[in-house]
């Protein structure tokens, strides 16, 4: 795996940059082979594995995860995107309220008073509820991605994976992991996934039929060409988004939600 090392911080420019769309113009290396990101502050920021996913696992995970339905979300500062209209009613007026496209896979819902604002038990997802296939079928896909975090990033997982057992029933099958997004056909903005737990990686799939799509990290103004089998595990507090894409394009986040430790008290 080749290491490289980015010497240019851009920190001041991105400032004004939180919710717009990510560019071509800023991003100066785009990463397509096995690379570890180290930033100035010799930060690993990022590791990206080149079809570290065999192709029966992510072929299985975009088949189980298609049928997420679109505009269901109210989180879009969470998700990084602009909030779009729900529906077009019958006459082609937009509906009022928003959304974006994604859906929510874990057993933490912070909704439900996990982090401590209504003090109500937590529960499952309504799309865990309805879909437990989308869990269960990928349960060799989930394993394999703990595996390579704890294999390439250690320290991390080992701090990842202490949270999460000390509530081990909100954790994703034995894994580092609370919680699974699934984006469908969807482009974010910048943002910063604010609800995760700090310290620690996110790991990030693509599947489908598309081109583009890159992630780009606009502080060190490098982009991630994900393809079908590759994994990338990057610093969720970095901001970040997608380039334009064109096709049939899924995303899945695999993380750990940063309430886990309320769920241990």
């Amino acid at each position: 795996m080749k290491a490289l090392l980015l010497t240019r911080d851009y920190k001041e420019s991105i400032d004004q940059l939180r919710g717009e769309f990510p560019a071509p113009s800023h991003v100066t290396i785009t990463i397509e082979t096995n690379s570890e990101i180290i930033a100035s502050h010799d930060k690993t920021i990022a590791v990206f594995v080149r079809q570290a996913i065999p192709a029966d696992l992510y072929k299985l995970a975009f088949e189980l995860f298609s049928p997420v339905k679109g505009l269901i979300s109210n989180r879009a500062t969470a998700l990084g995107t602009r909030s779009l209209p729900r529906s077009v009613s019958p006459n082609g007026v937009l509906s009022k309220r928003s959304g974006v496209n994604a859906e929510l896979l874990k057993v933490i819902d912070a909704r439900q008073g996990i982090l401590g604002y209504s003090g109500r038990p937590p529960r499952l997802t309504r799309l865990t509820v309805e879909r437990p296939e989308m869990l269960d079928g990928n349960k060799r896909l989930l394993h394999l991605i703990d595996k390579i975090y704890q294999k390439l990033m250690p320290d991390q997982y080992r701090m990842q994976r202490a949270q999460v057992s000390k509530a081990p029933r909100f954790g994703l099958g034995q894994t580092c992991f609370t919680s699974i997004y699934v984006v469908k056909k969807l482009r974010t903005a910048y943002h910063l996934d604010t609800n995760n737990l700090h310290g620690t990686m996110t790991a990030l799939i693509a599947m489908g039929d598309f081109t583009g799509g890159e992630l780009v990290l606009p502080r060190w103004r490098v982009a991630f060409a994900l393809r079908p089998g590759d994994l990338l595990l990057f610093d969720p507090q970095q901001l970040h988004g997608n380039l334009p894409f064109t096709g049939n394009r899924l995303s899945v986040a695999f993380y750990c939600m940063k309430s886990i430790a309320d769920c241990a008290m």
